[in-house]
């Protein structure tokens, strides 16, 4: 047999077998849970509302190339779960939100990182990147904060990764119990949770007694954006922005500014600065957060969320 032709055989069998293990999405929970972790695989986890326009869009959306091929470069076993039936298991797992979203399972078949409400492909996809880019960084930090020699910054580091990946019910304990060793930084985080929660009162009362770093007036411009106060909200963020030193907390501060800007009716502004930092390139979800909000400003029509 040629080399050629052992080529075309190998590439052949390469295609096949990659059909075969193709990522796919279950529909019974308790098989996915079971299958997942015999295979020493984390579980992503799609609580649907069916007849709901918005949660029926995102199933119809989750064969979308760029979900199944994050899903496959993760790892990820993945199922899709009626909200309704299911409401313990979300309530459990991701908690905020009317029952539709998004969690992930390690392992050991916890959650640790959650999106409530409706996505995009694009949007979902660089979750879930993240989730599997962040791995290796959660283990270690939960690693330190399960020791003998734990510390409260330890408690924090653990408890923002948590508020990063969205799972606000591992991270509440943990920047409850820095903040109360006086770690400052965990106030405006916790401000950030609960108004991620829509609780805005208790999120006020972190953010009075957190120091203004440039990092809490971000944490200031999205409580100000969920309190509806988008032209106070622009401000705060502009102000932020302008320190120059938001390191990691630059792409958010840029993603609600525009946002922002788009509901006080600064298009002219916001439209270029969304476009500006979807094309980062990072694969970020503020990078596809931007772009799914620029494809509401040109299509107002197709539902959204903020």
């Amino acid at each position: 047999m040629n080399g050629g032709r052992v080529a075309v055989l190998l590439g052949a069998s390469f295609a096949l077998a990659a059909c075969a293990a193709a990522p796919r999405w279950q529909d019974d929970v308790g098989i996915a849970l079971r299958q997942a972790r015999d295979a020493g695989q984390e579980l992503v986890v799609f609580f649907a509302l069916p007849g709901r326009e918005a949660s029926d869009r995102m199933q119809q959306s989750l064969g979308d190339p760029q979900i199944l091929s994050a899903l496959g470069e993760g790892g990820f076993a993945a199922v899709v779960v009626d909200g309704n039936v299911r409401k313990n298991l979300y309530g459990t797992w991701v908690g905020g939100g009317e029952g539709m979203g998004i969690a992930v399972l390690g392992t050991d078949g916890q959650c640790y990182a959650a999106r409530p409400g409706p996505q995009d492909p694009p949007e979902l996809a660089a979750f879930l990147l993240l989730c599997a880019a962040t791995r290796a960084e959660l283990a270690s930090l939960r690693a330190k904060a399960a020791s003998a020699e734990a510390s409260p910054l330890d408690q924090h580091a653990l408890g923002c990764a948590y508020l990063t990946l969205g799972c606000r019910k591992e991270s509440e304990p943990l920047l409850l119990a820095a903040a109360g060793a006086g770690v400052a930084d965990a106030r405006h985080r916790l401000a950030r949770l609960f108004a991620l929660d829509g609780n805005l009162m208790a999120a006020r009362r972190w953010l009075q007694l957190a120091p203004k770093t440039p990092q809490a007036q971000v944490t200031e411009g999205y409580v100000l954006f969920k309190e509806r106060k988008h032209a106070e909200a622009a401000k705060v963020l502009d102000a932020a922005l302008a320190t120059g030193q938001l390191g990691l907390e630059r792409q958010r501060a840029l993603l609600y500014l525009g946002k922002a800007l788009h509901e006080d009716k600064q298009d002219e502004r916001a439209v270029p600065l969304l476009e500006a930092l979807a094309a980062e390139g990072t694969g970020s979800t503020f990078e596809a957060a931007a772009l799914h909000t620029l494809g509401h400003i040109k299509n107002p029509q197709h539902g959204h969320t903020h």
